[in-house]
């Protein structure tokens, strides 16, 4: 957990691994207290989860993310959609509080995805995911496989752009929020938050970063 003063508002960042089961209990851990709740996530994305039992079908994942999966299963049981944000949306549910998006709307991202990422580079996914299965990961803790699986694929320039701009837009949300709510636990994947939290401590005069 990473603790800041921003404008006032006392704000958590709780770094997750997506897809893990096991970080359910980091949700469970660090719920309750707060003034409000937000995730790494879209609104559709937050509504589906919300509705997920309602909804048919199984999620279908790219090549990329089945071999994250692949990695990440040493570590323990994988689920689609992530555990801990479906954990800390169905407490919020229960307690009839509403989770707060951090991350883009569909209509948002797919523009900015457009702009961002060259026809080039997408259509080196296959390529990226074959040499991800055989490639080497830092694999000390789950949270150090997903932040060096992201600098795999952050070395394609279009996805990097990306991820930059989600981590400007998070922070952003972020910020907004603090302007009216006194406290604040942010659910963010893991390699996500670092720069989330820079992006912090550059834009508050107030915002000191300690860990819990």
């Amino acid at each position: 957990m990473i603790s800041l003063k921003v404008r006032g508002c006392n704000v958590d960042i709780l770094p997750i691994v997506k897809g893990l089961v096991s970080e359910t209990e980091k949700i469970r851990e660090a719920y309750g207290g707060y003034e409000a709740y937000s995730a790494a996530l879209g609104i559709e994305e937050i509504m589906a989860i919300k509705c997920r039992d309602e909804i048919e079908g199984i999620q279908e994942l790219s090549e990329i993310d089945m071999v994250y999966v692949h990695h990440l299963s040493k570590f323990g049981e994988i689920e689609t959609p992530t555990p801990a944000f479906c954990e800390l949306i169905d407490l919020c549910t229960k307690d009839s509080i509403e989770v707060i998006p951090l991350d883009m709307n569909n209509e948002e991202f797919t523009e900015m995805y457009i702009l961002t990422v060259k026809t080039l580079e997408f259509v080196r996914e296959h390529r990226l995911a074959k040499k991800g299965m055989k490639r080497s990961f830092d694999m000390s803790s789950p949270e150090s496989f997903a932040i060096s699986w992201d600098d795999y694929l952050n070395k394609v320039k279009g996805y990097e752009k990306v991820s930059r701009k989600r981590e400007a837009y998070i922070a952003s949300q972020i910020t907004d929020i603090a302007k009216y709510r006194h406290s604040l636990l942010a659910v963010i994947e893991a390699e996500r938050v670092y720069s989330v939290v820079e992006h912090l401590k550059r834009g508050d005069d107030d915002g000191k970063v300690s860990p819990l």
